[in-house]
């Protein structure tokens, strides 16, 4: 039996408690009468009522209330209600929780009926709460009662919480506010308040003492689930929504895809908990015994029965674990009723400064138990100077049915974008002061010159285009470049926007080199068939794009701009290179369920430039034609992305993404050379694993069918930049793998400082390790090798004439690294080693890369 670090039966306090029983029955009659006046003739005490935040005005759960003097006590449920009975003598009735101050009330000056508490914040800087347990001898798991409580509460999570219930619906309302926090020292100094100083007026100082809170963005969302065990996720039916933000200049949905991303849901009864790519493991996980300690503080007695009150913390601060305390109730169902989270500040987490989480479970109608509420606060110290931007998630869950009580139109629904009135919004509670002032203070911003102004240099910064109108002009960063063929490159872009139409987008650019004296350009046009613009989610689009550009052979680069500055800067020759004329149409169409279909063509000529040629036994090819129509079905279930102003960036999460590409080329058909096929699978998948970090696993296979030149095999991605490229094999050179068969596999893993964090000194850097191997399977058949056929196009040579072409052997190509990242936390740097095929001109046995990688 789980024994209370406060009272049991052995110890003296409970001695004490037993007194009385041993008195007298004179003694017990004449105290009795004693308490007739107070308790009106024996009836006893009973006190209800409900407790709110002062400031927010929201329901706080799990509060402790007590009679002082009397043990025991009880706690205000998910709503904040509570009840509490004695029949002993009390003069004051205690409210305490952590986070706030305690607060005492004498019982003859209350209302016993009903009584309404406000509880305020001790601090309202997320400070975490520092565990400091008495002088005892070296923490075990062996023979410890909260151990072996925890294990319980392990043993039963499925019991508890189990897969989801098919037909059992609640109704959320979620909230997220953001704002800007400024010390007050800085406020006079200010520009952001020099600039506006409506915004004084309605800044919140008392919230977070010592600072001064300008919000900037509120969302709330009500909405209707229904729970499907099948792909498990709910179904979400949206009733209202309203939001103020200052982000129009921005790609709205983009930004919410990183604020869902960052303010993730929060359970403690998953294996971890996510905070942006990082996954920090639950107390009450598998391994959680292995990484964290516990300790039972206190055993409260409640009207449903006696909770026990646990705190935990990690076996090592510097690990990114969490700290805080359950509440668990004694039942025989060893469930977490209760938790509340939060940080250690030395823990190896970029800008996050402070960290608190809170849940709240209640039981559902079918037994198991389930969210009520949860909070996600954190503080995020992105800028100089103190200041910070300060954040609160709050996710409130209610009406638990079961039966299919809602009829629901479809999956995962996007929410509208609806603009209510905000007496007119139906919130479960009210808000705080601060975040009516949002509304109010966005609507000003949005008014004012001086902010538009800012914000479109803001824009122009951030996304490299300079809006004129209509027109967009850029990206910066591909305005010049350098290579071994054109020399000095020089580019001009522009693109038009929403103000000159969202159905039809028209691009283009105009480029010269001046080595080669070549003039370059490219023009494209897209239709839109939904309303809501070329980029926005779901895209249904028809594009048709004519071009003339160079390009190396096998460099896909789309995922960055291809003629980027910093591309320029190689190690090596890199004189092969290809003029590539081509016209192209294609129809691309996204699912809401991220299923997506590309159907393309494209008539390409390819021309040898710098020092690649198309060269037979007998006679030397100015180029070659194709004529492919090509398909592409990509699958990204859940799938979350930052779309640019010319790109998509995703958002990597723990779910896979499955693109299958499959293409055709046409002999005599629009002037096509060949007949060929091909076809490629790729699987990626982020594997969280905390607390020992994450992988990133790629699988790809795929082969062409076909008699074809060396440049419509599979050129294998190589890199020679001084840039780690994850997607390439960073030793390899420019077209020195090619085949018609291949497999690979690359993982990339990062360890979060794992180790590093328990180096002395070396832990306060906040370092973090990675490692990464690449291995490459591949072959050409004979009828694609020119050595069995004069036909073909032979194999490229280095300017001393040694073959530099080549297709994999029996063994495959091999390449690791080993690196740091986090430095300066936006830097990481791999050293690279190659393992084998170094015997082929100018190939570097290892090299040092790095590459800008910004995380948590």
């Amino acid at each position: 039996m789980l024994k209370s670090s406060r009272y049991h039966l052995h110890s003296p306090s409970f001695k004490r408690l037993l007194l009385p029983v041993k008195l007298n029955a004179f003694r017990i009659a004449l105290n009795f009468l004693l308490l007739l006046p107070v308790f009106g003739l024996g009836q006893g005490l009973t006190v209800k009522g409900l407790i709110r935040d002062k400031i927010t005005r929201q329901t706080i759960p799990a509060v402790n209330v007590s009679f002082v003097g009397i043990p025991g006590g009880t706690s205000s449920d998910a709503n904040g209600n509570f009840q509490i009975s004695t029949n002993k003598e009390v003069k004051i009735i205690r409210f305490s929780a952590i986070g706030f101050k305690v607060q005492e009330h004498h019982v003859s000056q209350i209302n016993k009926n009903q009584l309404h508490i406000e509880l305020e914040e001790t601090t309202q800087q997320l400070e975490g709460v520092s565990i400091q347990a008495a002088k005892r001898p070296r923490y075990r798991n062996r023979d410890n009662e909260a151990v072996d409580l925890i294990r319980k509460v392990i043993a039963h999570k499925e019991k508890n919480v189990g897969s989801a219930t098919p037909g059992l619906a609640f109704k959320q309302y979620e909230k997220l506010n953001l704002a800007i926090s400024i010390p007050s020292p800085m406020v006079p100094k200010s520009f952001l308040l020099r600039k506006f100083p409506f915004l004084v007026k309605t800044a919140d100082t008392s919230r977070i003492p010592g600072k001064m809170l300008v919000p900037f963005f509120i969302k709330e969302n009500i909405s209707q689930h229904l729970q499907n065990p099948e792909n498990d996720q709910d179904q979400i039916q949206p009733i209202d929504c309203r939001e103020s933000r200052v982000d129009q200049y921005f790609d709205e949905d983009g930004i919410d895809e990183y604020l869902k991303r960052l303010y993730q849901p929060v359970d403690i009864y998953s294996h971890d908990i996510g905070l942006g790519a990082q996954r920090i493991l639950s107390p009450i996980a598998a391994m959680g015994p292995d990484f964290y300690k516990y300790f039972i503080i206190d055993t409260l007695k409640k009207e449903s029965g006696p909770v026990v009150h646990l705190l935990f913390s990690p076996r090592n601060k510097q690990d990114v674990l969490f700290m805080g305390e359950l509440y668990i109730p004694l039942d025989g169902r060893y469930a977490v009723q209760q938790a509340d989270l939060f940080i250690n500040k030395e823990i190896n987490l970029n800008w996050v400064k402070d960290l608190r989480l809170g849940m709240t479970y209640v039981v559902g109608p079918e037994g198991k138990y389930h969210m009520a509420k949860s909070v996600v606060a954190m503080d995020l110290g992105l800028f100089k100077g103190g200041y910070s931007v300060y954040g609160e998630k709050t996710i409130f869950n209610s009406n638990y049915e079961r039966g299919g009580a809602i009829q629901l139109a479809g999956r995962n629904v996007l929410l509208p974008k609806t603009k209510l009135q905000i007496d007119t919004f139906e919130r479960p509670m009210e808000l705080s002061l601060l975040e009516k002032n949002t509304y109010a203070n966005v609507d000003s911003l949005k008014q004012s010159p001086k902010f538009k102004a800012i914000m479109g240099f803001t824009s122009f910064i951030l996304s490299g285009y300079l809006k004129a109108g209509g027109v967009e002009f850029g990206p910066v960063s591909s305005m010049y470049s350098f290579n071994d063929v054109e020399g000095r490159r020089f580019r001009f872009s522009a693109r038009t926007n929403d103000d000159f139409s969202k159905r039809v987008v028209l691009d283009g650019h105009l480029a010269y080199g001046l080595r080669d004296e070549t003039w370059k350009y490219a023009m494209g046009l897209t239709y839109s068939f939904n309303a809501s613009g070329a980029y926005q989610f779901p895209v249904n689009t028809f594009t048709l794009r004519h071009s003339y550009e160079t390009q190396i052979p096998g460099q896909d680069l789309n995922f960055i701009e291809d003629d980027n500055f910093l591309l320029s800067f190689k190690r090596g020759v890199n004189d092969k290179w290809l003029y590539n004329r081509k016209w192209s149409a294609e129809y691309f169409r996204e699912t809401k369920s991220h299923f997506s279909i590309k159907a393309s063509y494209k008539n390409q000529e390819l021309t040898p430039a710098g020092g690649l040629v198309f060269q037979t036994e007998s006679e030397m090819l100015r180029n070659i034609r194709t004529s492919e129509f090509a398909a592409e079905l990509r699958w990204a279930p859940h799938e979350q992305f930052y779309q640019g102003k010319r790109f998509r960036r995703p958002i990597r999460n723990g779910f896979p993404i499955f693109t299958l590409r499959a293409a055709a080329g046409f002999k005599g058909f629009l002037d096509g050379d060949y007949n060929y096929q091909n076809v490629s699978l790729n699987i990626y998948k982020r594997l969280y694993i905390a607390p020992f970090g994450y992988s990133d696993l790629m699988l790809e296979g795929g082969a062409v069918f076909g008699k074809v030149p060396f440049p419509l095999l599979v050129i294998h991605r190589a890199n020679q930049t001084y840039a780690y490229q994850p997607q390439s094999y960073n030793l390899m050179n420019f077209m020195e793998f090619m085949s018609d068969r291949y497999a690979s596999f690359h993982i990339d893993h990062s360890f979060n400082g794992l180790l590093l964090n328990k180096v002395p000194l070396v832990k306060r850097l906040q370092l973090r390790e990675v490692a990464s191997l690449k291995v490459l399977y591949g072959s050409i058949s004979d009828k694609n090798l020119p050595d069995h056929d004069a036909g073909l196009f032979r194999f490229q040579r280095d300017a001393d004439q040694r073959q530099s072409s080549f297709a994999l052997g029996n063994v495959p190509y091999v390449e690791g690294s080993v690196g740091i990242s986090n430095i300066f936390k936006i830097l990481r740097v791999d050293y690279v080693r190659r393992f084998n095929y170094l015997d082929h001109p100018g190939v570097a046995k290892w090299g040092i890369r790095a590459r800008i990688h910004v995380d948590f």
